[in-house]
């Protein structure tokens, strides 16, 4: 195992404990992305950004700390590929300009994903409406639903990421390598 390079002290990963939270975490991160080249970006992602917390050698439970930041890492991949908000006017309009092949494939696209809406929360759901079709920022998905922003947050990356996995698996986009 190769240890990321920096002036932290890592031993507590060149344990037989470290060694098997290591393979716990890369476990894990490859059970939320199909895509290995994600996979392996995360990890190494997460064990930088784990590097750089001070208190991590004082940590009950290195593990679940880094399973948060992994979760967090898979976010921040997961927002750079989906737009804020989607432009249904643009959309109609190119819309108009396809051929019958793409019109069907698109909505036998937005079929799926109405399914896969469907099968979420109605909260996870509506949350996730609220910002990606609506534009509305997540203080004001917050306000609008009596929730916390951080509440917001966590709907938002599981109903992103779960979305994105499921189209994935499902062919209907490529994966990133």
């Amino acid at each position: 195992m190769t240890l990321p390079p920096n002036k932290t002290d890592w031993k507590i990963l060149s344990t037989d404990d470290g060694f098997e939270r290591y393979n716990a975490l890369r476990a894990f991160i490859r059970g939320l992305t199909n895509d290995n080249a994600v996979a392996d970006d995360v990890l190494q992602e997460t064990l930088l950004r784990t590097s750089k917390s001070a208190q991590y050698s004082e940590l009950d439970n290195p593990l679940a700390y880094m399973i948060t930041v992994a979760k967090s890492v898979l976010y921040d991949h997961q927002r750079k590929k989906l737009p804020l908000s989607v432009d249904w006017q643009s959309e109609e309009l190119e819309a108009a300009n396809d051929s019958p092949e793409k019109s069907y494939h698109n909505a036998q696209k937005l079929a799926f994903i109405e399914t896969v809406l469907s099968d979420m929360t109605p909260l996870r759901r509506e949350v996730f409406i609220l910002r990606r079709v609506d534009g509305l920022s997540r203080d004001e998905i917050a306000n609008t639903l009596n929730l916390s922003v951080e509440a917001v947050k966590k709907h938002l990356t599981r109903a992103m990421v779960e979305l994105t996995l499921k189209l994935e698996a499902s062919g209907w986009v490529e994966k990133n390598h």
